[in-house]
């Protein structure tokens, strides 16, 4: 299960971002270490209108360098992030890939392929906590952040003058107004699951263990439980309610509120419907919902012969400059939390929502066990059914990621 991604369209990129950028620093490698007269293979996975960025900061860099970087488009690859482990294995991977998501390190950095980040490439104070859990594999950092993902609330402007903060007044929103969101996906019930304090995998100071998951834990069970009654005491939705369902609801105006993530602000704006985004309500329990935090990175191929041109690249590519100029084309939310805290995020409410779950949302789960806990998500669907009860279909759930890992591991 990668993140969702798609190229937000009509919205207005502020005129303030260009004055940033054009102050920006740039990457911090030291010029005098980088190699002169070097070629860079850089494949990137972002499409345009990013892409077209990409390809202008590399030129800028390699104009910079005496260095030449050929970039190549593999947004449209129909073998998808994993092209790049098959090509890599054979020695005919690129040096540098930019626009990847973070959850795919780690099955990378297992097999060798990723180049742990040089010391000093990353500072620390610039990201949150989650942010930097996210590119750390079992201790190690593998990838630069570039940008970051997460849901929120989308809501009718119309219906709902003022956007619930309280799990009382959400629930007296979506009783009148109405409310969807992808229910049978985990990536969207992590918002309620991690808040009712269950878990995929503990964390211990960086390293994400396995064989300990919390999605059967009293918590887990809590909030498989509010699930199931969206649909079977509170009738929010039905049983058979997908993400592509609760879009189109919300877009034909026939639900006040919903749950996504930005990718969708392009079909909502097309429908014309007069909504914003807000920060997600806080639970039952008080505390605040827990998205899935994607993180859209840099890294270097470890088989690559110049790693410290690489380097320098993966920095420039990711650097204060570049994020700006990221959100200014394509409205990427920045990784930094000074840029997310900036006026040109602050002064979009679109945005600003979103940057604002940064600092609650988990890092989806970048080691390769979390492949078996994709597989294993139908569970969810029975539960909310009423097929199962929470309490047996947690459990039903943890087994079977249990069984899964057993078979990667044979």
């Amino acid at each position: 299960m990668k993140m969702k991604k798609g190229v937000l369209s009509g919205v207005a990129a502020l005129s303030m971002i260009g004055g940033l950028a054009a102050t920006a620093a740039t990457a911090s490698a030291d010029t005098s270490s980088v190699p002169r007269g070097v070629t860079i293979t850089l494949w990137s996975w972002q499409g345009a209108p990013e892409l077209t960025k990409v390809k202008q900061l590399a030129a800028e860099w390699g104009k910079a360098h005496g260095d030449t970087v050929n970039v190549v488009d593999q947004s449209k690859n129909a073998n998808g992030f994993q092209f790049y482990a098959t090509a890599a294995r054979t020695g005919k991977g690129p040096d540098v890939v930019f626009g990847m998501p973070h959850d795919n390190n780690g099955v990378f950095a297992q097999e060798g392929l990723l180049s742990p980040v040089p010391k000093g490439a990353i500072n620390p104070g610039d990201y949150s906590k989650s942010v930097l859990d996210a590119i750390t594999v079992q201790g190690t950092q593998y990838s630069l952040p570039v940008s970051v993902q997460a849901i929120a609330l989308f809501y009718n402007k119309k219906m709902i003058k003022t956007p619930p903060k309280t799990w009382a007044q959400f629930s007296k929103d979506a009783t009148k107004y109405g409310f969807g969101y992808d229910q049978a996906n985990l990536y969207d019930d992590y918002t309620i699951i991690g808040g009712m304090g269950g878990y995929v995998f503990k964390n211990n100071n960086g390293t994400l263990d396995p064989n300990n998951i919390g999605l059967d834990n009293p918590g887990a069970v809590k909030a498989f439980t509010l699930m199931r009654d969206m649909v079977a005491k509170y009738h929010w939705m039905q049983p058979t309610t997908t993400g592509a369902i609760a879009l189109q609801q919300f877009v034909t105006k026939k639900i006040g509120m919903y749950i996504s993530g930005a990718w969708d602000i392009a079909n909502v704006q097309a429908a014309k419907v007069p909504y914003s985004v807000a920060q997600l309500p806080k639970l039952p329990n008080g505390h605040a919902m827990t998205p899935f935090l994607g993180v859209i990175t840099a890294f270097v191929n470890s088989r690559s012969p110049q790693q410290a041109a690489d380097w320098s690249l993966a920095e420039f590519l990711s650097s204060r400059q570049a994020q700006l100029q990221y959100y200014n084309v394509s409205q990427q939310v920045p990784a930094m939390t000074a840029l997310q805290h900036s006026p040109a995020v602050q002064h979009n409410p679109l945005f600003k929502a979103f940057a604002a779950e940064t600092p609650v949302a988990v890092p989806m789960p970048n080691i390769p066990q979390m492949q078996a806990v994709w597989s294993a998500m139908s569970v969810i669907t029975n539960i909310i059914q009423g097929k199962v009860s929470p309490a047996v279909g947690a459990k039903d759930f943890v087994q079977n990621i249990k069984k899964g890992i057993q078979v990667q591991n044979s």
